[in-house]
C-alpha cells in the first residue's frame, strides 16, 4: 500500500500546484483588465471631458467677445467686423473639434441648442436691428449647462476609476491569500510524504 499512498500524495501535488499555476494565470489576468480599464477612463476624462471644458472655455470667451463688439458705438467699423468675422471662424473651428469627442445624451441636447443659436449669431452678426443679444445670452446658458456636465461625467469617471481600483486591490488581496493556503497545503503534504517514508523504514538484522 505504500507505493499507492505515494501516488495519490503526488497526484494531490500535482493538483495543488496546478490549482496554483491557474491562480496566478487568472490574477495576471484580472490586473491586465484593470488596468486596461483604468487606461480607458483616463483618457476618456482627458479625450472627452477636460478638453471639451477647454473648448467650452474658448467658445464662451469668443460669445462674449462678440457682444461687447456688437454694442460698441462703432460697431459697423470694418476692424471691428473683421475682429467679429474672425472670431465666428474660430468658434466654427472650435465646433468641429467638440463634435469629434464623445458626446452623453444630454450632451447632444445643449451642443445641438448652442450650435442653432450660433447659427443665429453668425447670419446676423452684422445686422444691428437682430435678436443677437437674446441669442447670446442663450448661447452662453447653454454654454454653461455643457460644463456642467463635463463637471457631472468628469467626477462619474472619478468616481469608477476608485471603484476599479478598489476591486483589483481586494482581488489581489484574496488571491495572495490563497496562494498562501495552497503553498501551507503543499508543504503539508511535502511534510506528511516525508513522515511516511521514514515510518516504514526497517531496522538492518541484527547480524549477531
Amino acid at each position: 500500500m505504500k507505493w499507492t499512498y505515494s501516488i495519490k500524495n503526488k497526484i494531490t501535488a500535482a493538483t495543488v500546484l496546478f490549482a496554483l499555476c491557474l491562480l496566478v494565470l487568472l490574477s495576471n489576468y484580472n490586473d491586465r483588465v484593470h488596468t486596461r480599464e483604468v487606461k480607458q477612463s483616463i483618457s476618456t476624462l482627458y479625450e472627452d471631458r477636460l478638453l471639451v471644458e477647454s473648448y467650452i472655455l474658448h467658445l464662451t470667451s469668443h460669445i462674449y467677445q462678440i457682444r461687447e463688439g456688437f454694442f460698441r458705438a462703432d460697431s459697423s467699423d470694418p476692424e471691428i467686423i473683421a475682429k467679429r468675422s474672425a472670431r465666428l471662424a474660430a468658434i466654427n473651428k472650435i465646433m468641429e473639434d467638440y463634435e469629434k469627442t464623445k458626446f452623453t445624451e444630454a450632451e447632444k441636447i445643449e451642443f445641438a441648442r448652442f450650435k442653432s443659436l450660433f447659427r443665429q449669431v453668425e447670419s446676423n452678426s452684422n445686422n444691428p436691428q437682430s435678436d443677437l443679444n437674446l441669442w447670446t445670452l442663450d448661447a452662453l446658458d447653454a454654454l454653461y449647462k455643457l460644463s456642467d456636465i463635463q463637471i457631472e461625467e468628469s467626477t462619474s469617471i472619478l468616481s469608477h476609476s476608485e471603484q476599479l481600483y478598489r476591486t483589483s486591490k481586494i482581488s489581489s488581496d484574496f488571491g495572495f491569500a490563497l496562494v498562501i493556503i495552497i503553498l501551507l497545503i503543499l508543504q503539508a503534504l511535502v511534510s506528511t510524504s516525508k513522515t511516511f517514508y521514514i515510518s516504514n523504514k526497517t531496522d538492518p538484522a541484527n547480524l549477531n
